[in-house]
């Protein structure tokens, strides 16, 4: 004891940086795809991607008809408003606006399509990460670098937010840099999906506001 005593005395910056070496390991994660392969059977990762497969369908297709039935839209422009956010992102509300759609339809309809997109994209950067062992240091390295700043790492997920606005990443880069940066799932999708629904209202806002000028 006598001895255990004298060398943490004596080797205190030792000790500090196998603490700290410790720490910094023990935040590092792996890709999804391969925590979901480690720790559970491959049927169950496959269960896992049909359920992601399913959602997408479900945000990108069967919502958007249930919303065309109960507000009297049209199947043609139901699929117009699919296509429109799909290839114009948020400046897809100036078409569902021009369809005569209310802001609010306009808003639910366009914001369904881009949660699809959100889920399908962060799955298919899972399946890459589980075929590309590049990809999975990549991730590593990221994580371990996150790890030493507490403010990324307990709240970074929120600057996806703003990250939606940008154009040129917007609805398709977002989700990628919340899978590299690996977030929680389901507060990446919520932040990314909060800034949509404000980038959404901000388009319509201005197109409304400048026809009300024209007029």
């Amino acid at each position: 004891m006598h001895g255990q005593y004298r060398y943490t005395r004596t080797h205190p910056h030792a000790q500090v940086h196998l603490l700290r070496r410790y720490k910094r390991e023990s935040m590092i994660r792996i890709a999804a795809i391969e925590e979901c392969e480690r720790r559970i059977s491959p049927e169950a990762c496959r269960m896992r991607i049909a359920r992601s497969i399913g959602f997408v369908i479900l945000f990108l297709l069967v919502i958007p008809h249930l919303l065309g039935l109960a507000f009297g839209v049209p199947p043609p422009a139901v699929f117009t408003l699919i296509a429109s956010t799909i290839l114009l992102q948020a400046a897809a509300a100036l078409v569902g606006l021009s369809l005569g759609q209310h802001p609010a339809v306009v808003l639910i309809f366009l914001t369904s399509v881009a949660v699809a997109v959100m889920i399908g994209i962060l799955e298919i950067c899972d399946l890459f990460a589980e075929r590309s062992y590049l990809i999975q240091r990549l991730l590593r390295k990221i994580d371990a670098k996150m790890g030493r700043i507490d403010y990324l790492k307990h709240y970074g997920a929120l600057m996806l937010i703003p990250i939606i606005w940008i154009p040129g990443i917007a609805l398709y880069g977002a989700p990628v840099v919340a899978w590299l940066f690996q977030y929680p799932r389901r507060i990446s999708i919520l932040c990314m999906t909060a800034g949509w629904v404000i980038a959404v209202i901000v388009v319509m806002a201005a197109a409304l506001g400048l026809v009300r000028l024209a007029f």
